[in-house]
């Protein structure tokens, strides 16, 4: 699509710029959508936050368990058995928390205002490390005393589930794991930053309604808002490569001409009977030499300074006494 053309991005860009710059639209647009950022931040609902963190401890006696100190295989805790045991109960009893059973239970119902996170610290942005057996609550609640509420029935679940857990592997009570409070459960405090977060995009969204709403009125009514403004610059076309011109070729070297042979002129075949014709053969024509006496000359001053001519006759033009 081109750049220029009616409808393009340019035009597009070129008008909102327009828009914004007009006090009697930007001002206006600019105070509807910071009154309704303001208002939404008000009007949204606050949400407060709780959470706490747990860790798991083994007994003091190691979690194994003798009535007779003689005795060679004394009773242990099924879950001290797997290697890293302790990570290995967190996982399980953070498994069998994270159902929508349980988070009903607690008070967090499906689609409900208030929400439970129950895992091993991960979503925690002050935990550093997440290799230990660590479990971490976090409760999102409408209201303070609802936050606490789940807060505590999720700490008072965890310890019941690692309970049953052991009881059902037929575990020693005296080696039962433990749940310590790393983090003791934390008042409810507002979530602030969730309101802004509200207010900002409630602001943004009717800045861009009210840019396309008036944008769709002056594209309809045919009215550009700059009339005067200099065309998009448009870069200059690179210029098309051109191959390179081949090398001349180097002119042959001047060959001389050949002298021209002289050229003697035709005369006709002269007979055999005239003595004065002498007759010279080549293999391909014949050259007569023509021998005219002067009148008042002797014969030796007539043969110094008779007049001879040549002539070319074909052989053709002989007769059979000039071939003898």
């Amino acid at each position: 699509m081109a750049l220029n053309r009616p409808g393009g991005y340019v035009e597009f860009w070129t008008t909102i710029a327009g828009l914004l710059r007009k006090w009697s639209i930007g001002l206006p647009l600019l105070a509807v959508s910071i009154l309704a950022g303001t208002a939404t931040f008000f009007v949204a609902p606050t949400r407060y936050e709780a959470d706490t963190s747990l860790v798991l401890a083994t007994p003091v006696n190691g979690g194994v368990y003798s009535r007779d100190p003689n005795r060679p295989l004394p009773r242990g805790n099924p879950l001290l058995q797997f290697n890293d045991a302790l990570k290995t109960a967190a996982s399980i009893v953070i498994q069998s928390m994270n159902t929508q059973d349980v988070w009903t239970q607690l008070g967090a119902p499906k689609d409900g205002p208030t929400t439970i996170t129950i895992d091993d610290g991960r979503s925690n942005p002050r935990v550093l490390d997440i290799s230990g057996p660590y479990i971490y609550i976090r409760v999102v609640a409408p209201s303070p005393e609802t936050a606490s509420s789940v807060l505590t029935k999720a700490q008072r679940r965890v310890r019941d589930e690692l309970t049953g857990w052991q009881q059902t592997l037929g575990a020693p009570p005296s080696t039962y794991l433990t749940v310590a409070n790393i983090v003791p459960p934390s008042k409810p405090e507002a979530m602030i930053s969730t309101r802004w977060q509200l207010g900002i995009g409630v602001g943004l969204l009717v800045a861009c309604a009210g840019l396309g709403l008036v944008y769709a009125l002056t594209r309809r009514g045919g009215r550009p808002l700059l009339r005067d403004a200099p065309p998009f610059p448009r870069d200059p076309a690179p210029p098309f490569p051109r191959d390179p011109a081949p090398p001349a070729a180097a002119a042959p070297p001047a060959v001389p001409a050949a002298p021209a042979a002289p050229v003697a002129p035709v005369v006709p075949a002269y007979e055999d009977e005239d003595d004065d014709v002498d007759v010279v053969l080549w293999d391909t024509q014949e050259i007569v030499v023509v021998t005219e006496p002067v009148k008042g000359k002797d014969a030796a001053e007539a043969l110094r300074t008779d007049d001879r001519r040549f002539a070319r006759v074909t052989r053709d033009a002989r007769t059979d006494d000039d071939k003898d």
